[in-house]
């Protein structure tokens, strides 16, 4: 078998503090026969085949060190990786800051034993990788939400171009007030001893972000089409569909997660996005 044939890359996003979900996905893939090797760019995560057997993971968050370089090219890191290979804790990978090591033991020793501690690293991570882009990401997305309403530029944006302008920042921003949402519930916890489960990204921070990229898609597709009411109706009912194959392509993601299917998937995603395009530029050329 062909040493490329070993490996296997996933696509799966998780918020950066959500270590909670991230483990739990590292064991389901150990339970079928991958182990966690790397971390890649655009969400991606190298596995290397194994035999299908339990694994425990443990992500820790380590402020100090900038990035994947400083950590693994600092003195200390040859001394803390024996330690806690002593544990039974193995060096699975590292990004950013967040380090990843797995566990083949039964009942491991626990990687963390003080949660408050735990949750300063945490938080120490996340101020200083993403504070700075989260106030960047707010103004940007003020900024072009108060163009829009104070300029006559709204009429010359596609509703698909802004969604695109705004969905990034709002993202950045809504990861980030669902952190700090979950840290208070987290500090709590924290105060009587115990580890609080980390949540993925808000749901009512994420729908209220949703809705003001609709409102504003809305406010240009409308104001774009005003004077015909059956170019409205046809703008948004492309709209309409694009939602639904999107809902469609993501049940055949969860299903088929690797191998030629994957790829099929992703390519059928990226040529739908491009067709949304031609629909909404065919569209406005029509009237």
């Amino acid at each position: 078998m062909k040493e490329s044939m070993n490996y296997e890359t996933f696509t799966e996003a998780f918020a950066y503090y959500d270590r909670t979900a991230m483990q739990e996905y590292f064991e389901q893939k150990a339970l079928e026969g991958w182990r966690l090797c790397k971390r890649e760019m655009f969400s991606k995560w190298v596995f290397k085949r194994i035999e299908p057997q339990k694994l425990h993971y443990a992500i820790t968050y380590l402020p100090q060190f900038a990035n994947e370089d400083s950590f693994l090219l600092s003195e200390s890191k040859k001394e803390y990786l024996e330690f806690c290979a002593e544990q039974g804790w193995q060096f699975a990978c590292v990004y950013k800051n967040m380090v990843i090591f797995y566990n083949e033991e039964e009942d491991p020793v626990p990687f963390e034993t003080d949660p408050e501690v735990e949750l300063a690293s945490i938080h120490k991570s996340m101020m200083k990788r993403f504070l700075p882009t989260c106030i960047v990401a707010f103004v940007i997305s003020v900024a072009i939400i108060l163009i829009l309403l104070l300029t006559d530029i709204s009429s010359k944006v596609t509703a698909i171009g802004l969604a695109v302008l705004l969905i990034a920042p709002l993202g950045n921003v809504a990861e980030f007030v669902s952190y700090l949402r979950w840290r208070k519930k987290a500090l709590a916890a924290a105060a009587t001893g115990k580890f609080s489960r980390s949540d993925t990204v808000d749901v009512l921070v994420v729908a209220v972000s949703i809705a003001v990229v609709i409102a504003a898609v809305v406010f240009v597709g409308v104001k774009s089409f005003m004077n015909n009411a059956w170019a409205t109706l046809l703008y948004f009912s492309v709209f309409g569909v694009y939602f639904i194959f999107l809902h469609f392509i993501e049940k055949l993601e969860k299903r088929y997660n690797n191998g030629w299917k994957k790829k099929i998937i992703s390519f059928v995603r990226f040529l739908g996005y491009f067709a949304l395009l031609d629909c909404v530029n065919y569209i406005s050329n029509m009237f």
